[in-house]
């Protein structure tokens, strides 16, 4: 242990011995109760914070919880109580992913019914990407649940940015990580938030990357109708799609799906990462489609394609 850390402690432990002989204080009048808990409540933040400088999360998480209990059920105040609660969850965080998640859905409910919901929504989203960080099932279908929840509450307080960021986790999930995923769900959510992206002259641009991703799904659930129906809906929307990267490359990777050829699929999307990288998802659904295409031409391996080396694999 340091010098810092042997001081901060010793001090932590003297806040939270004050704040216990404090709390065990007569009183006989309303005013002096309430300036008691206050004090109190104090003197556990104090602790809270010395632990916390000291690297002492699990011991500076426990203190802010004290301090909130107080503040909610001695003082009546919902929202410095959940202000503790989230600085308890931030320490926790560091030392013990449960108990952070315990302490933020304390302090989601309490934002809540103070109606601060754009706090609440920040929480709900740290919640969900606790989950995100376990590699269960359970805890993916949590992280869903949570991002989903966000989304709501950023939608309420009309943070659209917030909001679609959400969302698009959601689709994230479902799509590469749920099992069994859930394509159609994905997809469904990629073509709303392209829709809203063109809605906006700020955003319209960035459709097409929601477009092509509501098609990957489709080509991921094995249905190039769906996903050629969906090409030419975005065509019609966007009059932009059809000639762009993201466009002509839904197109090509729809007609080698059509027609099996699994040289074409590796190429076409060799040729697109060149220019713009193909990030961890769309190559997890690229893998799926183009396993799927190899399966229906009976399993023939094609050798020697434009996919080997280092930039992309789909093999």
């Amino acid at each position: 242990m340091s010098a810092l850390e042997r001081s901060q402690r010793i001090k932590a432990e003297g806040y939270l011995a004050d704040a216990e002989k404090t709390l065990k204080k007569t009183t006989w009048f309303a005013s002096s109760t309430e300036a008691k808990h206050e004090q109190a409540a104090e003197l556990f933040e104090k602790a809270a914070n010395a632990f916390k400088v000291g690297h002492f999360f699990m011991e500076a998480g426990q203190a802010y919880v004290k301090a909130a209990g107080i503040q909610r059920d001695k003082l009546n105040s919902l929202v410095e109580a959940s202000k503790s609660l989230s600085n308890a969850g931030a320490c926790f965080k560091k030392c013990s992913p449960p108990d952070a998640i315990e302490t933020y859905r304390s302090a989601v409910v309490m934002l809540c019914d103070a109606g601060r919901l754009t706090q609440a929504a920040k929480l709900s989203k740290e919640i969900a990407e606790l989950y995100e960080n376990e590699t269960d099932a359970d805890a993916t279908m949590l992280a869903i649940e949570n991002y989903e929840q966000a989304s709501e509450l950023f939608g309420m307080e009309n943070s659209t940015s917030q909001q679609s960021q959400c969302l698009a986790k959601v689709a994230e999930l479902c799509s590469a990580q749920k099992d069994p995923p859930d394509l159609l769900r994905a997809a469904q959510i990629y073509d709303e938030l392209g829709r809203q992206c063109l809605d906006s002259n700020l955003l319209k641009y960035n459709a097409k990357g929601y477009f092509l991703q509501a098609i990957f799904c489709h080509l991921a659930n094995g249905d190039s109708i769906a996903a050629q129906q969906a090409q030419t809906k975005y065509g019609h929307l966007d009059f932009t799609f059809s000639d762009s990267r993201e466009g002509k490359l839904c197109a090509k990777l729809i007609e080698c799906m059509e027609q099996f050829d699994s040289e074409g699929f590796s190429t076409a999307c060799y040729e697109y990462d060149r220019i713009s990288k193909l990030d961890p998802w769309k190559t997890t659904l690229l893998v799926k489609v183009k396993r799927s295409i190899d399966d229906q031409a009976g399993g023939e391996m094609v050798g020697g394609n434009a996919m080997d080396g280092d930039d992309v694999d789909l093999t």
